[in-house]
């Protein structure tokens, strides 16, 4: 039912671990919310500003809500069968929930769409398939200006879907997006830097890239940052502040902080424990970080622990800048 692809990257993790709550004035102990249904599979995520967290389904292909205080989410845009649901990201000046879908019963058309939702009601507004014949629409994000870009990680390309604009065009492409055996997924999480610039991580060699978004709005050239130690297996990612990111790491069962410094970057693990988490989302003061545990639905032995959640996490405040 999903991408084959993705496979790759499916190992099963340990148990998740507690962790620490994080400080909020409408519920100061909440440390997770709790996603609807034995057979959820949560792998997108994001946040609008007053904290409503939203989770989309691989084994549904609903998209879950959750207001603030809320310990348990609600289905607000319902399921159907052979549709998954992958990265997410709120618009809120133009009142839209962007998402990476996945629709089976389309091929032998392309099966990966960017759509729009109504942030209000939950109504499909839009659906563009990703250019070319076959495509993984993986995650998303927004610049300042309402422009959308996601990752196709199967073309190794960067889409962009212009504010008003109808469809979508390949942004970005190079050599270094190619995966180093073909087949495995390459890039994945992407987040937009506040300041004219993304970042995206390539999933199978755990790369991080910088790219400018040029005055014309076309793409600089891609440049890789080395971080220490290395990301492994890198998924969901969020930008924290004017130096950070935070990176979900799939595999390891991690969150963990990257600090930039200079065009290198030094890694910090936040917490550990999860399942295969497979994406983050930033509240007023921290962090959300959703647990996939993806491999049960895809064959590997034992059983997903239930309720699915994604657990809150207490971001510590960013050193500060040296003069």
């Amino acid at each position: 039912m999903r991408p084959t692809r993705w496979l790759s990257l499916l190992t099963l993790a340990t148990t998740v671990t507690a962790c620490e709550p994080l400080p909020r004035d409408a519920d100061p102990g909440q440390t997770e919310v709790q996603l609807p249904g034995e057979d959820f599979y949560p792998e997108g995520l994001a946040a609008a500003s007053d904290g409503t967290l939203y989770a989309g389904s691989l084994g549904t292909g609903a998209i879950a809500r959750a207001r603030p205080g809320e310990l348990g989410a609600h289905v607000f845009v319902p399921g159907r069968a052979a549709f998954g649901v992958y990265g997410l990201a709120v618009d809120e000046a133009h009142g839209t929930l962007w998402a990476c879908t996945y629709d089976d019963t389309l091929p032998p058309a392309q099966p990966a769409h960017l759509a729009a939702y109504a942030l209000a009601t939950g109504e499909l507004l839009a659906s563009h398939p990703l250019p070319g014949p076959s495509g993984f629409c993986n995650d998303v994000t927004l610049d300042t200006a309402g422009n959308v870009y996601a990752t196709d990680s199967f073309a190794n390309a960067i889409v962009r879907l212009a504010l008003g604009g109808k469809e979508l065009t390949t942004w970005a492409t190079d050599e270094a997006f190619d995966p180093v055996t073909p087949g495995d997924i390459t890039l994945n999480g992407i987040a937009y830097d506040g300041a004219g610039g993304l970042h995206v991580v390539k999933s199978d060699t755990g790369t991080l890239f910088s790219i400018a978004i040029q005055a014309d709005g076309s793409a600089g050239v891609p440049v890789a940052i080395p971080v220490t130690p290395a990301i492994e297996s890198p998924d969901g990612l969020e930008w924290l502040d004017a130096q950070r990111l935070l990176v979900v790491e799939n595999a390891p069962g991690r969150a963990s902080i990257v600090t930039l410094s200079g065009g290198t970057a030094t890694k910090a693990v936040l917490a550990n424990g999860f399942v295969e988490p497979t994406a983050a989302a930033l509240t007023e003061g921290g962090a959300w970080v959703l647990e996939g545990q993806l491999g049960f639905l895809f064959g590997s032995p034992g059983v997903p622990s239930l309720p699915f959640r994604v657990h809150r996490l207490v971001v510590p405040p960013a050193a500060p800048l040296l003069p």
